[in-house]
């Protein structure tokens, strides 16, 4: 956008859009610190992660083990890294969980049929929208490739290596019996 501005020759409108830019990186920083933190020490709590990360601070009530730990990677991120490299592995990222969430929203439905639990609302057209939502993530997925492949590629060799890197080493220690606290009836088939 400021780019644009620049085009029009309007000073003002090049001084706020900068000053918009500047205020809407820093508080995408911010929230990526936090959000990120906030995760970590959450599977830190529940072991998905090294204990460590599930530290509150005494006097604060903040994650400040996760916070202290992510501040280096984000900075490395705004400094050293292209932004568009950053920007499409975090898009590339939260796409991931989307598709996991359209096989997952099917997956549920197996798992506790309707009539099973109580639930708050019932689609209509289930599964049409996990459908819809899998072919947009596909269609994300193409054209990513077609301008970003090596990103796409490398993001998908990080989250392999990660998920190989639980199967094997974390899951061990995660506490299973810790998450399902929901007073729920055993899912289908277990």
């Amino acid at each position: 956008m400021y780019d644009a501005a620049t085009i029009t020759g309007s000073k003002l409108l090049m001084v706020v859009l900068f000053v918009g830019t500047l205020f809407s990186t820093l508080a995408s920083a911010n929230g990526c610190i936090n959000d990120a933190s906030r995760a970590w020490f959450s599977m830190g709590r529940d072991r998905y992660m090294p204990h460590w990360f599930g530290a509150v601070h005494p006097r604060y009530r903040t994650p400040f083990r996760s916070i202290v730990f992510l501040i280096p990677v984000a900075y490395v991120a705004a400094t050293e890294l292209p932004v568009d490299g950053v920007i499409t592995f975090s898009i590339l990222a939260g796409l991931l969980g989307y598709t996991f969430m359209s096989f997952n929203v099917v997956r549920f439905r197996q798992l506790w049929p309707l009539g099973i639990i109580k639930r708050g609302y019932i689609h209509p057209f289930h599964p049409l929208p996990a459908i819809v939502l899998f072919l947009l993530c596909v269609a994300v997925y193409f054209a990513t490739f077609l301008g970003y492949a090596d990103y796409l590629i490398s993001i998908l060799v990080f989250f392999i290596v990660a998920s190989v890197w639980f199967s094997i080493h974390r899951y061990k220690y995660v506490r299973r019996g810790d998450q399902f606290t929901m007073p729920w009836p055993r899912p289908r088939g277990y």
